[in-house]
């Protein structure tokens, strides 16, 4: 019926005005509480009053079971009827997490993309904002030091920045309805669960976050200050959500997210999605930079140049084998094999050329190298011969890198010993 149909199109767009109002008029004069808290639900809740005033008496089937819900809504007045309660309360909702991260002071930028998936999927917008407002919560300093006095002393010496914490700790929460998917999923994609490429990638940026939190506080508050120090948070962390948002949605149709033109707006997408890998690698240089300024925290030279150098190669190695592994259109040098062996757990190639390894070794470059310069200084409190140690162990390190980086451009498997 067109009537039907202007009001489904009428209705639609004075929610998706609430919605805009929400996102673009947060704190306006009231504007967005009153159209998306007040007007706007309230003109929807009339229209479908009229709707179950008026047809109700025609429905068939009911509540009790799914096949009399489908008969139910089989009625297009009713179907109407439901798509204006669903718009109505899920405005409703997203008014009301606004207003309650406004209160609880959350950055707008980190709320705007919580209100857009309440816009398209009302409940788990809702456990988004659960999310975001625990890890914040969670995440404050004073929690932080007290959750910190309750380990051992040693711990102590560690400061954590509370914003990139919360971030660890919120990716840390989405890696549970993932595990669960992985769990409850059998569908597979390339001889794999649909649900693991998102769980490793949820795993690699929980470890990378709360690497961040425990290094940036080493740099200077002027750094910090800085819009290279603020990029460190904002450059990195949504940057990150939106990458783990987008492999999620492409595991969850059994689909390719990486090296997936099937469309332009899936080249676009995938285009979208390097950009924010070069984002998130860029803040480990940003970090590097800043821990070898002159005015950051005092820390012993073994300990200091561990961090600048694994920082500064894990954005150089990471930058370089990520660009390849974008312009090789795959992960595989040449024809990818149908049929291979596969290193456990790591799933690399043991017969042709991979360049994950490369790429894996490069990204934690920033864990690897720290961890044995903290080794070198526990054992030998000499700085020069420390640091020395460190400066050998760092260009071993990157020589390893790139020699399983130019064994893969050979076509073959690891470091070409396989």
């Amino acid at each position: 019926m067109p009537t039907l149909d202007a009001a489904f199109t009428c209705g639609s767009q004075l929610a998706a005005l609430g919605w805009l109002s929400l996102i673009l008029l947060p704190r306006w004069r009231g504007v967005s509480a009153l159209l998306a808290g007040m007007l706007i639900p309230a003109t929807l809740s009339l229209g479908y009053v009229i709707l179950i005033a008026v047809h109700w008496h025609e429905a068939k089937g009911g509540f009790s079971s799914l096949d009399d819900l489908a008969a139910l809504f089989g009625s297009r007045p009713l179907l109407l009827a439901g798509w204006l309660h669903y718009l109505a309360f899920d405005l409703l909702l997203g008014n009301w997490i606004l207003r309650r991260a406004q209160e609880a002071k959350l950055p707008h930028p980190l709320v705007v993309p919580v209100l857009l998936a309440t816009f398209l999927f009302g409940p788990i917008g809702y456990l988004a904002f659960l999310l975001l407002k625990g890890s914040l919560w969670i995440g404050r300093d004073d929690r932080i030091a007290r959750a910190q006095a309750r380990l051992p002393a040693w711990s102590c010496a560690f400061e954590l920045d509370p914003r990139l914490t919360a971030a660890g700790l919120a990716m840390l929460a989405l890696m549970l309805p993932t595990a669960l998917a992985y769990a409850v999923d059998q569908r597979l994609f390339q001889d794999s669960n649909v649900w693991l490429k998102p769980l490793k990638f949820e795993a690699s940026l929980v470890v990378y976050f709360l690497t961040l939190a425990l290094v940036l506080p080493l740099t200077s508050e002027a750094f910090r200050a800085s819009r290279l120090g603020r990029y460190v948070f904002w450059g990195v962390v949504p940057a990150g959500f939106l990458e783990v948002a987008y492999i999620a949605w492409r595991a969850s149709r059994a689909e390719a997210s990486h090296y997936n033109a099937s469309s332009w707006l899936a080249s676009a997408l995938y285009n979208a999605m390097g950009v924010g890998a070069v984002m998130i690698t860029l803040g480990s240089g940003a970090l590097a930079y800043g821990l070898a300024r002159r005015d950051a925290a005092p820390l012993a030279p073994t300990l200091r140049w561990s961090l600048v150098l694994g920082f500064a190669l894990t954005c150089i190695l990471g930058l370089v084998s990520g660009a390849t592994l974008s312009i090789n259109g795959s992960h595989f040098v040449g024809a990818a094999p149908a049929a291979q062996a596969t290193l456990p757990l790591f799933d690399w190639s043991l017969t042709g050329g991979d360049l994950r390894m490369a790429h894996f070794l490069g990204l934690h470059a920033l864990q690897i190298i720290p961890a044995f310069g903290l080794l070198v200084w526990l054992l030998i409190r000499q700085p020069r011969l420390g640091t020395a140690a460190v400066g050998l162990f760092a260009g071993a390190y990157a020589l390893v890198t790139l020699g399983a980086f130019m064994a893969a451009l050979s076509a073959r498997p690891l470091l070409g010993l396989s």
